[in-house]
């Protein structure tokens, strides 16, 4: 009895402990907490669910969150878009707060690739992306979406600009074209862009995605083969309406701008040169402010402090059914050149919606308005001038003097800011991309897309010079020069032009996808028909003579009462037309395999070649999925590639396979029938066509892998590419019996090589403190494998291109002339001998041994491409502070300083008008300089160029942060604001002696200079 009455205890016991615990498992709770990442920042909108069910909540504008009936032993998954999904137990507790650190797993992310999306580690091809948005550099005033990326992909260069809201060059693995473009193709949201970058709003831009290998590429076949640039916009995130306003200022100013002599230093420069021995050759007003001591620094009376200021407003948000982004941006940019200003307006509205769960509609609209109006001082006059010259004739009026007598020198700012000269350039560009996908029901995985993009371009410049532009040169006193007597003597001068420029484009793309995942294999089809065409039409209008009409007081709009008028009509059409099919294969997520095939027609190629086709094959492997692999080891994840494929570019204009005729007096066919007096003129041929140009074609390989390292601390990306570029657009000589000198022909190879590496690391992950590093290497060489084909001297070798410095095996850009060995010395006798020089010319070393320079001793001195570059940036974050900064380094690369700057250095001619910009001990009987010649030197043929080394390492950005988090901004309805401090170009480490390396080999051209400048700004969100 005992016995069963405690079997009876132990049952109910366990019973009830059992029902205990069955009552602890099924007790619901509610849930409150916040979601944040790691710098403190609230996340809105991230999920939050109770995981292995759908019930689930997302966070409001605060990242605050509550989720009723939830199980108090259950656990919680916590995501969001861009950072690691974060599965939390609650073990019972009712409030917890949880931080999401950044997804730095690079090879899961989804990239952008032609026609479609790919998950990074299922891709095949070479592909680098930015995501700009949030980033600390989208927080710079960048006016142009390229500067932004600029650095941060291995292998993109690009330049720098030229001008207040320039368009930098861009190059993508190499020069691949001599004669044709060798920019990447853009393609914006999905659809090729055809119109100007400048017409993108950088603060619009949500990511960048690179596609530089044939397989990620060939999707776009024809226009391809210089890689292509994948700009994806911003949409919105949250379910409820965000609105963000940025602001900022920036300060820009001409750091490394060349040292002008002053006065006695130039004096002295000019009397050595000439051979001088009094000052009588200085004009009179010269000599009156020389004896006053009065100078003046041209180049600081061109320039100026530059402002940029940037603004934007955007409202975005997300919901169930909708998605929307609507922004309205305004950037005005006064340049440090006195004249050069800019200033765009742009407005950008998105919206998608779905109406079924099988169709989505969606219509992106963007207009953008800038304004170049203005021009910019002549800084290439700036350089020349007597620093003794006059600037004012009135210095209290500030009115200027045209000529400040320096030998006819024209006055930098003449034209500028005097009013005799107005410059208006405005453009115009709308452009709408509306698109539809239908997820078609009878077949799960299979879906359809139509985009229909449209583009206008306006673009209305004019410029007219009036009668006072013209003000004749004078005596310094003779203010009768600007009398409205001599004026009117100068109507005949006064000229005017009208330029209306028109640029309308289309795109329409039929796509069909189909992707099925089952058992280990994955599968996605891709099928693109694909059209588009682009009309330029060009209205120019000039007026010359205005004597007749007796003022100019209309301007450009009286251009109609000029004596001398004239209209010029111009436009030409260009069409493609293309078919592409694709496939990727993947089994077990280890094997992949891409492959495609693309059928291009082109309305600008002869008629023998319209069609070129393009394909791709691609394949990966990742090793880290194989049994074999030790899951302990230091090694996350490898992915071994190889790609090979065939791509084109269009080198060619419209109508440029067709033969021309010239007509009227510039074909000087000339006729005269019987006695008349009357000159008839007929027509001539003008070019001879080629109806079998075609297209340039890249085929390539590329190697490499992707790989993570140490618990995804480290990120290593190697490729290894090799391209070859045929049919290669020349003007080709031919016979002149043809009656012709010239036909474009396709022929030529050029080849590059190269080696990519981006590193990526988190040094440090703390709670308040983060230290991350990037770091960029890229190596190209390329070579000239084939030109003409031609063995003029017959020595059994193609003939090189001597005089446009192209030789057959090797590198494009060949710096070709004579090797300097010094400076020649009394002592070099025989030198100045068989040579016929005195001492103090430069010398050149006898390559071929006769003792005399003649042009068998020149040889390649360089390449004015560099042999690699390389860029680190660290981003730190403490709390609410974040640091960014970026190295740059171009390494190798050379350039003739003084090839454009010979007045720089030498005397022109016999006259005075020398540079007043580089001040050096030149060479003299006392002073036996082994590097710059005497002061009289005036050249020597141009043997003499200065050559130097073009590499530099700058400090490119630097960004400085904080992200406010007090309670106050809740109380004002403000979810995050954030100060930042930026600066651009902040030190420049180089042994060129010119204005910049980057900028160009020139000190006395019109080049835009590269810019130092501090930005203050803010972003706040409501």
């Amino acid at each position: 009895m005992k016995r069963k009455v405690l079997n009876l205890m132990k049952v109910t016991i366990f019973v009830l402990a059992w029902l205990v615990c069955l009552y602890g498992s099924a007790q619901e709770i509610t849930v409150r907490g916040n979601v944040s990442d790691a710098n403190g920042d609230p996340l809105i909108g991230a999920t939050i669910q109770i995981k292995g069910s759908t019930i689930g909540t997302i966070t409001d504008m605060d990242g605050r969150f509550v989720l009723q009936n939830v199980p108090s032993n259950s656990a919680l998954e916590v995501s969001y878009l861009g950072m690691l999904t974060q599965t939390v137990a609650l073990e019972g507790r009712s409030t917890i707060n949880i931080v999401l650190q950044e997804d730095l797993e690079l090879l899961d992310e989804i990239i952008v690739i032609g026609y479609g999306t790919a998950k990074r580690k299922d891709f095949t091809g070479s592909v680098s992306s930015v995501k700009l948005e949030d980033s600390p550099v989208a927080l710079a005033s960048n006016l142009n979406a390229l500067e932004a990326i600029k650095g941060n992909v291995s292998g993109l260069d690009i330049g720098a600009t030229n001008s207040a809201g320039g368009q930098p060059s861009m190059q993508m693995r190499g020069q691949k074209s001599i004669s044709g473009s060798n920019d990447p193709l853009i393609v914006l949201d999905g659809v090729i862009f055809m119109g100007s970058i400048n017409d993108i709003n950088p603060n619009d831009i949500a990511s960048f995605d690179i596609l530089k290998d044939a397989t990620s590429a060939a999707a776009y076949g024809s226009r391809s083969a210089n890689g292509v640039i994948i700009i994806t916009t911003k949409k919105g995130k949250s379910d409820k309406p965000i609105i963000n306003f940025n602001a900022s200022g920036s300060l820009q100013s001409w750091i490394n701008r060349p040292k002008l002599m002053n006065g006695e230093q130039w004096i002295e420069s000019v009397m050595a040169r000439n051979n001088s021995t009094d000052l009588t050759w200085l004009k009179p007003q010269e000599a009156a402010n020389r004896e006053a001591g009065k100078e003046t620094n041209w180049l600081d009376a061109s320039t100026r402090t530059g402002w940029i200021q940037d603004y934007q407003l955007s409202v975005s948000g997300s919901g169930e059914k909708m998605n929307y982004y609507l922004s309205a941006s305004y950037a005005d940019n006064q340049g440090v050149i006195i004249g050069d200003d800019f200033n765009r307006a742009s407005f950008l509205g998105k919206i998608k919606t779905d109406i079924t769960s099988w169709l989505e509609i969606g219509v992106d609209a963007a207009f953008t308005k800038s304004d170049y109006s203005g021009v910019g001082a002549a800084i290439n006059q700036a350089y020349v001038m007597s620093p003794y010259g006059v600037m004012y004739r009135d210095e209290e009026k500030k009115l200027l003097e045209k000529y400040p007598y320096t030998q006819s020198g024209q006055n930098p700012l003449w034209g500028v800011t005097n009013g005799s000269r107005d410059n208006t350039d405005l453009r115009d560009n709308f452009r709408m991309n509306a698109y539809t996908v239908i997820k078609l029901p009878w077949l799960p995985g299979l879906s359809y897309r139509f985009n229909y993009a449209g583009n206008i371009g306006k673009e209305r410049r004019s410029d007219f010079y009036y009668e006072s532009h013209y003000v004749k040169e004078g005596a310094y006193d003779d203010e009768s020069r600007y009398s409205p007597e001599a004026y009117q003597n100068l109507l005949s001068n006064a000229n005017g032009s009208i330029d209306n420029r028109n640029i309308t484009s289309w795109v329409i793309d039929n796509i069909l996808n189909y992707v099925a995942n089952f058992d280990k294999h994955s599968i996605d089809l891709t099928l693109v028909a694909t059209r588009d065409r682009r009309d330029y039409k060009r209205e120019v209008m000039t007026g010359n003579d205005f004597a007749a009409n007796g003022n100019t007081t209309l301007g450009i709009n009286g251009l109609h009462k000029a004596t001398v008028q004239k209209i010029t009509l111009e436009g030409d059409r260009r069409s493609n037309i293309g078919y592409l099919g694709r496939a990727s294969y993947s089994f077990d997520n280890k094997y992949f395999l891409t492959a495609s095939y693309r059928r291009d027609g082109a309305s600008v190629f002869g008629v023998n070649q319209k069609w070129g086709d393009f394909m791709a094959f691609g394949s990966a492997w990742r090793i880290t999925n194989e049994p074999f692999m030790n899951d302990e080891n230091i090694l996350d994840d490898l992915k071994l590639k190889l790609s090979w494929g065939k791509n084109g570019n269009q080198g060619l204009s419209p109508y440029g396979t067709l033969s021309t005729i010239r007509n009227g007096a510039e074909a000087a066919a000339r006729y005269q029938f019987g006695n008349s007096s009357n000159i008839l003129y007929g027509m001539i041929p003008g070019t001879l066509g080629n109806a079998d140009l075609g297209w340039e074609t890249t085929e390539s390989w590329n190697t490499g892998f992707e790989s993570a390292w140490l618990n995804n601390r480290i990120f290593l990306d190697v490729d290894l590419y090799f391209s070859k570029t045929t049919d290669q657009i020349f003007e080709r000589n031919i016979p002149v019996m043809t009656g012709f000198k010239t036909i474009k022909s396709s022929l030529g190879q050029i080849n590059n090589r190269g080696v990519e590496i981006t590193l990526r690391t988190m040094n440090i992950t703390k709670q308040d403190f983060t230290w991350m590093t990037g770091v960029t290497f890229w190596l190209n060489r390329n070579k000239l494998a084939h030109l003409y084909g031609e063995d003029l001297d017959g020595d059994g070798k193609e003939d090189d291109d001597i005089s446009n410095s192209r030789f057959i095996g090797k590198p494009l850009g060949a710096i070709y002339g004579y090797v300097q060995d010094g400076i020649v010395q009394e002592t070099d006798t025989e030198y100045m001998e068989k040579n016929g020089v005195s001492a103090g010319v430069p010398k050149y070393k006898d390559l071929d041994g006769d003792k005399v320079i003649t042009a068998a001793d020149r040889d390649i001195l360089g390449y004015t491409t560099p042999n690699f570059k390389l860029n680190m940036s660290n981003t730190l974050t403490y709390k609410n502070f974040d640091l960014y900064f970026m190295f740059t380094g171009t390494f190798g690369g050379g350039g003739y300083f003084l090839k454009a700057n010979r007045e720089a250095y030498m005397t022109n001619g016999s006259g005075l008008f020398n540079s007043n910009s580089i001040y050096i001990p030149w060479w003299t009987p006392e002073n036996k300089s082994n590097k710059y010649p005497s002061a009289v030197f005036s050249g020597d043929g141009g043997r003499f160029m200065g050559l130097q080394s073009r590499g530099f390492v700058r400090l490119q950005d630097v960004t400085l942060s904080h992200t406010f988090k007090d309670k106050w901004l809740k109380d004002l309805n403000i979810s995050n604001l954030k100060l930042f401090l930026t600066a651009k170009n902040l030190f420049t480490i180089t042994n060129w002696e010119g204005d910049d390396p980057e900028v160009g080999s020139a000190v006395r051209e019109n080049t835009y200079p590269v810019l130092t400048s501090f930005s203050l700004g803010a972003n706040i969100s409501f």
